[in-house]
């Protein structure tokens, strides 16, 4: 690492990491961290590493920043969120800031998910940052190219791409406590080659549903005809009147099916377990732009018109009422994850209802199968127009019976029958990330794998203690069912972006979250969910995979933990300093705007009403 002459940030280049040797550490210049450009024309050198020494003032003004050196592992939403949050939060200059992806393009997800039917199953207009509106969306519920090319337009605009390192995958972080930073180990996914980089605060932006995986069925490598997952399609098979065999009832199985239906000879689906169909969600909203006409209330999509596009366009304050309504209505339905609830039982029964419905008269063993004896909620709802109408196809094929294994010409169901096909398809999902795909190891050489076992140890999904300047973005612990997902990622970058904001201006060299505040927070956790539906029999991620086990969902909706989440609870976390005072910060009496002079910045107090005010 660096010593705290380091030179500024110029062009967008951390010069000051790259010429030679760090720490030990051979970092090119073209692989260099990317940071903030340097506007204000103020240098900001990184932290000292500080000999034992008497304390001595520093000749510095009150809270300046040293450079922090930010790693990110993912340029999906998270990355993209970071990028823009620490532009707009941190001071130009002061941070360097690199999105490591192992893609050869960015977008996570919605690059990564391209199958036929892939859509959200949240209400487009409310599938955007929270602050960037996007007015002239096609559907109600979007599809997965539009909402690429929505992380593409955004990324353009606010230039977020000149911090990716595409094609590089992180496989390891070590912590150094003498240096006070991450020591990362890389690879390019091109050359394989393996290099290292270094960072004072790493995040790990990857989400937990990213690393998708085969079933794990005997024979799975036997098939000899084209395979392929829903998280990998194969775009060159032809389906067209081709026999399809897909695995799996899920979210991703639910929009797949109703489209190879359409033009598949037959279709075969192995459904596993039962699951619930729901309507859609933003129900007040959809009916509001479709204006009280008649539609199939088993079809949840809507093509927005040329007149609902301007509408929304040319009146943000309609179109903020409109998102604003999509969001209350999800917030205010959390009653119906509470067990035995008035609204849980109303759910059940509409829902019921419903799927009996669209799968109409007779078919009665699939509906005994399909619609669950758990409460809604109990696993992830997936909505889906035109599934159960595509299961009572006469080209379909509902298989009930489990899978004994894959043959070379299909699947053998545990009923001794073979069920041969052309093209076997995989909705399978993905292997839960609660721990990351990649070694994060501590000061004192424990892996974070190895610090967890066989639970989970992450405080409100973002801190893990004895983990210290390491974030992760929406974990285990956050909202994954209860609500809108962008909303989490925002605040809890936010949150990290805090931390990394004392981190630079109080020459902070390692926090870290306390286990008793984890324990805590946990024994909250199990405390509430006792009363919701997620404890019932059903396997679920949501329990890392189990039937029973720890319930790692935030105990309220999103806008719980918004609230929750919004500032950092200081009192929670362990603090090491760089130097031996830890209000080294204060510095020599200065404050920012004594050097300039600035009339302004020098009485920010003085004011003709009672409003918020603060010294830079």
């Amino acid at each position: 690492m660096p010593s705290g002459d380091g030179g500024p940030v110029t062009n967008g280049t951390a010069n000051g990491a790259t010429n030679g040797e760090t720490n030990g550490v051979h970092t090119e210049q073209d692989r260099s961290t990317a940071g903030g450009g340097n506007e204000a024309g103020q240098t900001y050198n990184y932290p000292e590493i500080v000999p034992e020494q008497p304390y001595r003032v520093l000749n510095q003004y009150h809270s300046k920043p040293r450079k922090l050196r930010v790693a990110c592992v993912g340029a999906g939403a998270s990355g993209l969120c970071l990028a823009y949050k620490m532009n707009k939060m941190l001071e130009a200059g002061s941070w360097e800031l690199t999105l490591f992806e192992k893609n050869s393009q960015f977008g996570g997800t919605w690059l990564e998910n391209t199958y036929p039917g892939v859509a959200c199953d949240i209400p487009s207009h409310n599938y955007t940052f929270s602050w960037d509106p996007k007015p002239d969306w096609s559907h109600f519920f979007a599809y997965g190219p539009e909402i690429q090319q929505y992380f593409v337009d955004f990324a353009k605009r606010h230039g977020s791409e000149k911090y990716m390192k595409l094609s590089t995958k992180v496989v390891e972080g070590r912590w150094d406590e003498e240096q006070g930073i991450w020591n990362l180990t890389l690879e390019d996914q091109n050359t394989k080659e393996l290099w290292k980089d270094w960072c004072h605060v790493w995040v790990n932006g990857t989400g937990i549903l990213n690393n998708w995986q085969w079933p794990n069925i005997p024979g799975i490598d036997d098939f000899k005809g084209p395979r392929m997952h829903s998280a990998s399609w194969d775009h060159g098979v032809d389906l067209d009147n081709k026999v399809i065999g897909v695995v799996g009832n899920g979210s991703s199985a639910v929009q797949i099916v109703p489209q190879i239906q359409k033009i598949a000879n037959q279709v075969q689906c192995y459904i596993r377990s039962s699951t619930w169909i729901s309507p859609p969600f933003g129900g007040s909203a959809l009916n509001k732009v479709r204006k009280g006409k008649d539609v199939d209330p088993g079809m949840r999509q809507y093509e927005f018109t040329d007149e609902d596009k301007k509408q929304f366009k040319e009146d943000p304050d309609y179109h903020l009422d409109f998102r604003k309504g999509i969001e209350a209505e999800i917030n205010g339905l959390f009653g119906m994850y509470r067990q035995g609830s008035e609204l849980s039982d109303q759910f059940r029964k509409v829902i019921t209802e419903e799927m009996n419905r669209r799968m109409g008269p007779g078919h009665q063993e699939l509906k005994d199968f399909i619609i669950p004896t758990w409460a809604p909620g109990c696993r992830r709802i997936s909505p889906g127009d035109g599934y159960l109408e595509a299961l009572v196809q006469p080209n379909v094929d509902p298989i009930l019976k489990g899978i004994e294994r894959i043959t070379p010409d299909g699947i053998l169901t545990t009923d001794g029958v073979e069920h041969k096909f052309d093209v076997l398809v995989c909705a399978t999902g993905f292997k839960v990330a609660f721990k990351p795909a990649f070694r994060v190891i501590n000061g004192a050489g424990v892996s974070l794998h190895e610090d967890w076992g066989d639970s989970i140890n992450l405080y409100m999904g973002v801190s893990a203690p004895r983990f210290p300047n390491f974030y992760t973005i929406v974990g285990p612990g956050a909202t994954w069912s209860n609500g809108t997902l962008l909303p989490s990622i925002e605040t809890t970058i936010e949150y990290s972006v805090k931390m990394m904001k004392k981190i630079s201006t109080e020459h902070i060299k390692a926090i870290e979250v306390q286990q008793e505040a984890l324990d805590d927070i946990y024994a909250h956790f199990d405390e509430f969910h006792k009363e919701t539906v997620w404890k019932e029999e059903c396997r679920s991620w949501f329990k890392d995979g189990k039937v029973k086990n720890r319930i790692y969902l935030w105990p309220g909706p999103t806008i719980h933990f918004l609230k929750s989440i919004k500032d950092p609870r200081m009192e929670d976390y362990n603090i090491r300093w760089r130097y031996r005072n830890r209000f080294a910060f204060l510095g020599n009496g200065d404050i920012k705007a004594t050097l300039s002079q600035d009339v302004r910045g020098l009485s920010t107090y003085m004011r003709n009403s009672d409003h918020e005010w603060s010294v830079e």
